[in-house]
């Protein structure tokens, strides 16, 4: 059956041959798919539609699929009466422009050749990380973030996203010259089921967030000088941390650890006075050391606990200044919680980091116009 079908496929005339009502019935999906996009932080969004452009340009040809592409992304954000930002519809729009004009070239590189599986398979590859990074690029403008940090994180996120969208655009490719357009109905079904569990796994991420919130909260009731200072000490942390320009996954393991980094000093208080700092029951790395999901967070927190098993890597040693600095900063604007740290956090990290990490934390902060005591 290979056999028969893969010299078939190597003499597909490019583009595809297609009806007249091919374009409508790609505008048509390309709404739905646009109607139930996801809204990134950044202003960006996460959809389906991508799929359909980067195959419609070998089916429907470069300039029907371009026009169709800005038409589907005016008239979903119309459709939406507003809700959606003017940022947002420009990421879309100049995403897909530029995303279009390097798939086109990709096209026509490999269009004339008398293999068609090239261009079924390096031109929605092309189409969508191009996409991918002109999002960051317009994100980048609009924030002042690092593009590099952007591209490296949204590819960290959505790496297997990507990786199934690009499966699913071949799959079309593949079906449409014997299904013609009503191989559009099973790939835009499985389209929204991707955006449906993209969507929970983000849900189920806010989810374990807020339960760690609630649960630090409680533990910080306990002592009414430390309530809200691990919530605080979070927020500053993730400021300085953007504002160093790390990636999106370092951000949220220092957010993680910002939320924890009091729990071994909690538990030492609720447990049994005068426990000396180094005994286990102070450590909050190791409280969390059994919980899988903090494995990522446990040697942040240990330089935090000031426990020292070796090399440390330098990432970990920056993301624990930026927590220790966030929460000598919290304590530096509430004398409660000053009151109830025997020590300064930056003073218990300091064996573990350089001048160089020191300056570039210090300077993150005092550029977000934070008071900072005296780090030494």
């Amino acid at each position: 059956m290979l056999g028969g079908f893969l010299p078939q496929l190597l003499t597909v005339p490019l583009p595809l041959e297609t009806g007249g009502l091919s374009a409508v019935y790609f505008l048509v999906a390309a709404l739905i798919l646009d109607a139930f996009d996801l809204s990134m932080p950044r202003g960006d969004s996460v959809g389906g539609a991508g799929v359909l452009w980067s195959t419609a340009l070998i089916i429907l040809g470069p300039t029907t699929t371009i026009v169709l592409a800005l038409t589907s992304a005016v008239l979903a954000h119309a459709l939406r009466r507003g809700s959606t930002s003017f940022r947002r519809l420009t990421t879309v729009v100049v995403s897909r422009i530029v995303a279009l004009s390097v798939a086109t070239l990709a096209f026509h590189f490999v269009s004339g050749r008398p293999a068609s599986w090239a261009a079924f398979t390096i031109v929605p590859a092309v189409f969508l990380l191009t996409e991918l990074a002109a999002s960051q690029v317009v994100s980048a403008v609009w924030t002042g973030r690092s593009l590099l940090r952007l591209i490296r994180g949204n590819l960290y996120s959505r790496a297997p996203l990507i990786v199934a969208q690009w499966s699913t655009a071949v799959l079309l490719l593949l079906t449409y010259a014997g299904m013609s357009d009503w191989a559009l109905v099973p790939v835009v079904a499985l389209l929204l089921l991707m955006r449906q569990s993209f969507a929970l796994f983000l849900e189920i991420r806010e989810t374990y967030r807020t339960t760690v919130e609630v649960l630090v909260e409680a533990a910080e009731s306990q002592d009414g000088r430390r309530v809200g200072h691990s919530d605080r000490t979070a927020t500053v942390a993730r400021a300085i941390a953007v504002n160093c320009n790390l990636t999106a996954d370092q951000v949220d393991r220092i957010s993680y650890a910002a939320l924890l980094h009091d729990l071994g000093e909690l538990a030492a208080e609720q447990t049994t006075t005068g426990t000396p700092l180094d005994a286990p029951v102070s450590r909050s790395s190791a409280i969390v050391h059994d919980v899988e999901f903090f494995h990522r967070v446990e040697p942040i927190l240990k330089i935090l606990d000031g426990v020292s098993d070796g090399a440390r890597d330098l990432d970990d040693a920056l993301s624990a200044l930026i927590v220790a600095l966030a929460s000598d900063i919290d304590a530096e604007y509430h004398d409660e919680v000053a009151a109830a740290h025997a020590e300064s956090a930056v003073a218990r990290v300091a064996p573990f980091v350089t001048p160089a990490m020191k300056a570039r934390a210090v300077g993150a902060a005092l550029r977000l116009g934070y008071r900072i005591p005296a780090v030494t």
